[in-house]
């Protein structure tokens, strides 16, 4: 088990020197609000298991009159243990000319019809990222397979303090899930902002999954730092994952997103997740 755990950090290095990232308030906590399935089902699978996953997006932004491009790569590194999932988070970030970095701890603790999930970072070499961040999440089951899920999100910026509240439903069924969110942000000196989220990940075989979702509202991006009513926006993102042999996922996406008043981001994104 030692040797595995060596050879997983090892591996782990090796792709992270060789990817980039880049980071968003709300899109960005969006994307990760639903928790693994494993968390939900049954933990006692993930016992003693070294699990990994990088996460690459190299999308081509407008905003305003400058093109360029966001490119962002998140590693993972994680092992579970009983009703316990821990990880370690690791990011470079890049928007545009600007490189910014992150890293975060957190678990996820399973127990017979609920979940708790906390993270805790920062960020340095800071052009537009937190510099501190913290995470909380709440989920239980409501009846049978639908849980509900409450989270928490700080984020502390020179420029002010970001909170997100995150209250929403999923619904697990097979391999598969549905998932409805509506949050709000505060952002300190700027009010709040509303936003909703629908998702849905589907098994459409043994070794085959299709995901789909949209999310509306203001502040996804918040680029130009004006009134919510002004930063409207959208974010529509769709994928596949293939499970290349036992152990080994690997999934191509796609993402399109508007925000006014004129900031516009698309591209394709890829994963890589590892367990054994």
């Amino acid at each position: 088990m030692v040797k595995k755990f060596i050879l997983s950090i090892l591996l782990f290095l090796f792709m992270y020197l060789y990817l980039y990232a880049a980071d968003t308030d709300t899109e960005r906590r969006l994307r990760e609000i639903v928790p693994p399935a494993v968390v939900v089902k049954d933990v006692i699978e993930e016992k003693d298991k070294v699990y990994y996953n990088v996460f690459y997006e190299p999308n081509r932004v407008l905003q305003g009159a400058t093109k360029g491009r966001w490119i962002e790569t998140t590693g993972t590194i994680g092992y579970g243990h009983k009703n316990i999932r821990g990880y370690f988070s690791s990011s470079q970030l890049k928007r545009i000319h600007q490189k910014d970095y992150i890293a975060s701890m957190g678990a996820y603790l399973s127990f017979k019809d609920s979940y708790v999930h906390f993270e805790g970072g920062g960020g340095w070499n800071l052009s537009f990222i937190y510099k501190s961040q913290f995470l909380a999440e709440y989920g239980h089951k409501i009846i049978k397979n639908l849980y509900g899920q409450l989270g928490y999100t700080f984020k502390g910026y020179s420029s002010g303090n970001t909170h997100i509240v995150l209250p929403g439903l999923i619904y697990y069924f097979g391999d598969s899930y549905i998932s409805g969110f509506y949050g709000t942000s505060a952002i300190e000196g700027r009010g709040l902002s509303f936003f909703g989220s629908l998702r849905g990940d589907f098994a459409l075989t043994s070794f085959l999954k299709f995901d789909v979702g949209v999310s509306y509202g203001s502040r996804l991006y918040d680029i130009y730092g004006f009134d919510a009513s002004e930063e409207l926006g959208y974010i529509i993102n769709t994928g596949f994952t293939l499970k290349l042999c036992e152990g080994v996922n690997f999934r191509a996406g796609y993402t399109n997103s508007m925000e006014r008043p004129k900031f516009f981001k698309k591209g394709a994104n890829f994963s890589l997740a590892i367990k054994f």
